[in-house]
């Protein structure tokens, strides 16, 4: 368990220690949309092509009316700061480039006047730079959510291990009080033993003396016994 621990916290530094700057740079493109060519601008935003698009479709989706076509979205009534699109239809591509996604936005400039067509133009850019801006926001959130996560869940852990470590130092002081106990009773059983080894030596001792004394006794009977016979 700790082990894989450990490969977490590798893991998420590695992956999150280096911050790279992000380069929100716009150019002039014209996408064809239904065989007609449109005007418009796109920037490279740096991840894979489903997360950035569901990024773009909720940041778009919160400040207009965004509907899927073919392979394009059209963007109605989009908000824009200090610029106002009234019934202005923007159109949305997201293409896939290699390692980068490629978020194209444009506009129909027939009618327009030049003035118009140039406030639109800079809010499209604008526009990009804060669907970039807002995926890489997203995906920053998202390393610190699983940062936190990941931190929750070592944090945890050490607290397991600091409960382990409490209940482990009270098993050890059990158990050298338990042996200082053993040891004690070991040593008062050892002398026991020797007592009684000597008790035995003693015994042993005292039988042959007593043995002796016996003998003497009955060699005392026998010559009275003797005696007892010669009296007339």
């Amino acid at each position: 368990m700790y082990q894989r621990l450990f490969t977490l916290a590798l893991f998420i530094l590695g992956n999150y220690a280096q911050v790279v700057a992000q380069d929100y740079t716009v150019s002039s493109k014209i996408q064809r949309i239904n065989n007609t060519k449109y005007n418009g601008f796109s920037i490279k935003v740096d991840g894979s092509f489903s997360k950035v698009a569901d990024q773009t479709y909720t940041y778009l989706k919160a400040k207009s009316k965004l509907r899927r076509k073919r392979n394009y979205y059209s963007v109605a009534e989009l908000k824009m700061d200090k610029v106002q699109l009234d019934s202005t239809i923007i159109y949305l591509k997201i293409e896939e480039k290699a390692s980068q996604t490629l978020v194209w936005l444009g506009v129909k400039t027939t009618g327009l006047k030049q003035e118009r067509i140039n406030t639109i133009e800079k809010g499209l850019q604008e526009e990009l730079i804060h669907i970039a801006r807002s995926f890489y926001v997203h995906e920053q959130e998202l390393k610190i959510l699983e940062a936190e996560t990941a931190a929750q869940v070592i944090s945890k852990a050490h607290q397991s291990l600091i409960g382990e470590k409490s209940k482990l130092a009270t098993s050890l002081e059990e158990k050298e009080a338990r042996k200082i106990e053993l040891e004690e009773l070991l040593e008062t059983n050892r002398l026991n033993i020797e007592v009684l080894k000597q008790k035995l030596i003693d015994n042993k001792f005292a039988q042959d003396s007593v043995y002796l004394d016996l003998q003497k006794v009955n060699k005392v009977i026998e010559v009275q016994k003797q005696k007892l016979k010669e009296i007339d």
